[in-house]
């Protein structure tokens, strides 16, 4: 089959499918550049979602590209690309949750599973594929049921999810925040709609479009603000470094909150005298110990040779946790050779660390510099 017999609307599919493929391409170069700057954990899973729209948008690409003399082919291309949607759904919702705690509720992965488990039920069962010698494969009516399932599934879970992100943005950045949330629904949520009501039957590309309108609103989002791409869904309140050597705080840092935290001027100079002794067997078991919990707070830790800081915070997440790694080793790497000097004006410039590696919490202050 020749280009001069594609009829308009698989001649738009085609060039939807390719257009989303570059959107996709473009939008997991910028991810990696963001986790260039800050290697947090959350933002491998965004780049996994934009790596793996990138054969999805090829297999639908591929489609008439392949000609219908080779039906075979087309059907398999099409379950190839039912899977790799659910394996987008897998990572967006990791995504969401790395930001929200350190780790997936069971709840979370009972979701996952089912829309897995319906994914490859839909790529393997012979049935749920059917044929058309004008649109070439779509899905059966018990596939669509199956979608429609994990649609009010899906979205009920991530509208929860995203929603408790919103109050925590800071008012700088909410109209970046919102597109990027849209963005991060649209290209899941908006083809499993025009699959499920058979708008893809009617308008050949109508879901390759979501796609890609979707995955170019998370770019731009990113390139308006950056910092869309670390937001925490609570509150954290301060970030102390300790150094070892003397069981003295050299540098603290008070975020802004809505809420008020713990008392600091209490809590710091208790967990340096009475908690002393215990706050040494955590760094030297840094492997096992990586955050304690209070009736309210969480206290997490990161050691890196002769310091170690923690932050003061409602909850922990992946995301909280990569960063105060990277602030650590830096703020080391930085102050190291002169770390037990008394000249503290030094840390002064800390607080560059902090807007690298801590974007996402909103305005803070530096407190103190040695104590």
């Amino acid at each position: 089959m020749s280009i001069v017999d594609y009829t308009f609307p698989q001649l738009q599919y085609i060039i939807l499918s390719w257009l989303s493929v570059l959107i996709a391409t473009s939008g997991a170069l910028i991810v990696f550049r963001e986790y260039r700057k800050l290697r947090a954990q959350p933002l491998i899973y965004l780049e996994l979602i934009l790596v793996f729209l990138v054969p999805y948008n090829i297999c639908h690409g591929m489609l008439f590209l392949v000609g219908f003399e080779n039906r075979s082919t087309m059907e398999f291309l099409f379950r190839i690309q039912m899977i790799i949607l659910f394996i987008v759904v897998f990572f967006l919702v990791f995504f969401i949750e790395s930001l929200r705690a350190d780790k997936p509720s069971p709840f979370i992965l009972m979701i996952l599973g089912l829309g897995l488990g319906n994914g490859l039920v839909m790529s393997v069962i012979p049935n749920s594929i059917k044929f058309s010698i004008e649109i070439g494969p779509y899905l059966s009516d018990f596939a669509r049921a199956l979608f429609g399932i994990d649609l009010i599934f899906l979205t009920f879970l991530l509208t929860i999810r995203i929603s408790r992100f919103l109050p925590f943005v800071p008012q700088t950045y909410l109209k970046p925040a919102l597109l990027f949330y849209f963005g991060c629904l649209s290209p899941i949520l908006f083809p499993l709609i025009c699959v499920s009501t058979k708008m893809s039957l009617v308008i050949l590309g109508i879901e390759i479009l979501s796609v890609a309108l979707g995955t170019f609103i998370v770019i731009i989002a990113i390139l308006l603000d950056e910092r869309v791409l670390r937001v925490l869904p609570f509150n954290a309140y301060r970030i102390s470094v300790i150094n070892m050597n003397i069981g003295l705080s050299i540098f603290d840092v008070l975020f802004e909150t809505k809420q008020s935290g713990p008392d600091s001027s209490v809590l710091i100079p208790h967990l340096m005298t009475a908690n002393f002794q215990f706050v040494q067997s955590v760094i030297h078991d840094t492997e096992k110990i990586k955050s304690i919990e209070t009736d309210n707070y969480y206290f997490i830790f990161e050691a890196y040779k002769d310091i170690v800081a923690f932050v003061i915070a409602d909850n922990t997440s992946m995301l909280i946790k990569s960063a105060l790694k990277e602030f650590v080793k830096n703020f080391h790497e930085k102050f190291g050779e002169n770390i037990d000097s008394s000249e503290i004006s030094q840390y002064t410039e800390a607080g560059t660390l902090l807007d690298l590696y801590f974007a996402f919490l909103p305005e803070y202050k530096i407190v103190s510099i040695g104590s």
